[in-house]
């Protein structure tokens, strides 16, 4: 998430779900995600802060968004795990879009049905995504209720902008229950962004000593030192704010860096106008830019970070399928949403690499943070960099570095026999670690000094196009790989140790901790070895 250097609160304190039965968890290689209970669409999120406002007029309209279920998931969840098994004959062996529609997407003739059962409850179709996995829709508050028997209320959130929520489990219809996989009937802010702007602005440093590309490529050794720059190769970065181009420039001619890949905009929801998450969106981009200038960058910018939108950007890139890395620089208090899981589980299928920052509040009571805690994401916790007698220093935890156990995921195969853990038994973030305090980013026109783990997240996108670029492929769910890597060599060539620092809650260590993962990954040693 992104976090200038004083960081906001990015995320929303307390995001739980109710207890409805069983938790939803990841077992050894992350199974279906569908509800215990097929008749829940959706939970109900419990959102510390928000204020309740009372039922909802019926009148008013609301806008829902249905997700269909894949057909054969047994079949998926054995191409899951087998396309990261060295054993297989389908390691690595990726699909496109187009051949994960025709193998686990919904039908024609079932998205008719579920839409036939929309409409005739009252529902207006307002769109339909291209891979037929995802419905939006938009009924009064009245008809919503009645179709999901569900309660909805108006609520109140920091931005003061009109909120809804369903105040009990939304439940689906007999004849949506086979087809439909989850319904989200509110629109609150489940994420925010994690940047935060330091006391100091300009650039620290020059471009050869700074903590800039340049900084994070030598110290870290990344493949752009000897001519793999990304050329080839695509990032997506899903966001909730553009940035202006004037900036992306003066960032990039300052330095300077020569850029031969392209920056283009998907706007997937809302204006796709510039706003108050900028200073985010500028540090993706000049960050992921910068470390792989031939690297292409598709901005998927969505109106506002909450779970719809969010799904939104997910399901459009795995189903356009151009970007072989995700960015993901925000995020809120854990929680299990079926429908982005399903579009990870699609994304992994066809090689895509996601990637999310852990947070920017430290062990932060035991709470950590979503998108980064999923099984499928790869988690990226913060470090302290420094430069002292011609040489970078890269063994301090950043004390920000957002780190714990999850309360909701199963410990994941590839975390199975590692030492160190805080716990074996549920998911342990964060995976790895990059810098975090501090970068400087152009913005609005200026300098500014930004820090947190919204700084590793996109310096690791960038690594990872780079990785792919030296392999000749994509790599996918790279987690079990990276894992293996480190059980087999340990800090002999392709990670660096961090052993100093804390996250308040939990220490750097020899080894394994939850503060920054195994470590930091070296570049070029990484990506040149065979058994990654």
């Amino acid at each position: 998430m992104l976090s200038k250097a004083l960081h906001y609160s990015f995320i929303l304190s307390g995001l739980a779900l109710t207890s409805l039965g069983v938790n939803r968890v990841y077992a050894e290689a992350v199974t279906a995600t569908a509800a215990d209970n097929p008749a829940v669409g959706a939970e109900v999120l419990h959102v510390p802060g928000v204020q309740d406002l009372g039922r909802r007029a019926g009148s008013i309209a609301i806008d829902v968004m249905v997700s269909l279920r894949f057909d054969h998931t047994e079949e998926l969840d054995q191409l899951l795990k087998e396309q990261i098994d060295p054993s297989s004959s389908n390691y690595r062996k990726f699909l496109t879009a187009a051949q994960f529609d025709e193998r686990f997407g919904p039908t024609a003739e079932q998205l008719d049905r579920v839409i036939s059962e929309l409409q005739q409850a009252g529902f207006q179709i307002t769109k339909t995504s291209s891979d037929r996995v995802l419905v939006y829709a938009k009924a009064s508050s009245a008809v919503v209720e009645n179709f999901f028997k569900t309660e909805i209320h108006s609520v109140k959130q920091e931005d003061g902008n009109d909120r809804y929520m369903n105040v009990t489990p939304a439940l689906l219809p007999d004849t949506l229950a086979p087809l439909v996989l989850a319904v989200h009937v509110d629109n609150l802010i489940v994420a925010k962004v994690g940047a935060h702007p330091d006391s100091i602005t300009g650039p620290t440093q020059g471009p050869d000593g700074g903590y800039t590309p340049v900084a994070l490529a030598r110290s870290f050794k990344f493949p752009v030192q000897n001519r793999h720059n990304g050329a080839g190769h695509t990032a997506a970065i899903i966001i909730d704010s553009d940035v202006a181009d004037y900036d992306l420039t003066s960032f990039f001619n300052y330095f300077p860096i020569h850029r031969t890949g392209k920056i283009t905009r998907e706007i997937v929801s809302g204006s796709g106008a510039t706003n108050g998450d900028v200073d985010e969106t500028a540090l993706d981009t000049e960050t992921i830019g910068g470390l792989a200038p031939g690297a292409n960058i598709i901005l998927y910018l969505i109106g506002q970070l909450s779970g719809a939108d969010i799904n939104g950007a997910a399901n459009q890139i795995v189903s356009e399928n151009k970007a072989e890395a995700v960015n993901m620089s925000f995020g809120g208090n854990e929680f299990t949403d079926p429908t982005f899981e399903a579009a990870l589980q699609q994304g992994n299928a066809e090689g895509i690499t996601f990637v999310a920052s852990s947070g920017d509040k430290g062990s932060n009571g035991g709470i950590v943070s979503w998108p980064a805690v999923e099984p499928r994401v790869l988690a990226l916790g913060g470090t302290v960099i420094s430069y002292s007698s011609r040489k970078y220093v890269h063994n301090e935890a950043w004390s920000g570095s957002g780190g714990g156990v999850s309360n909701i995921f199963a410990i994941p195969a590839y975390q199975k026999g590692i030492t160190g853990l805080a716990s074996t038994t549920n998911r342990n973030v964060p995976d790895v670690a990059f810098p975090a305090y501090y970068t400087d980013t152009f913005v609005n026109g200026g300098w500014a000094g930004l820090e947190g783990t919204s700084w590793s997240s996109p310096s690791y996108v960038a690594l990872q196009l780079e990785i792919n670029q030296v392999k000749g492929a994509r790599m996918g769910w790279v987690n079990a790989a990276i894992y293996s890597v480190f059980k087999t060599e340990g800090y002999a060539t392709d990670f660096y140790d961090v052993t100093n620092g804390n996250n308040g809650g939990y220490s750097a260590k020899t080894g394994y901790d939850n503060v920054t993962g195994i470590g930091s990954p070296i570049g070029e040693a990484l990506a040149t070895d065979p058994n990654l």
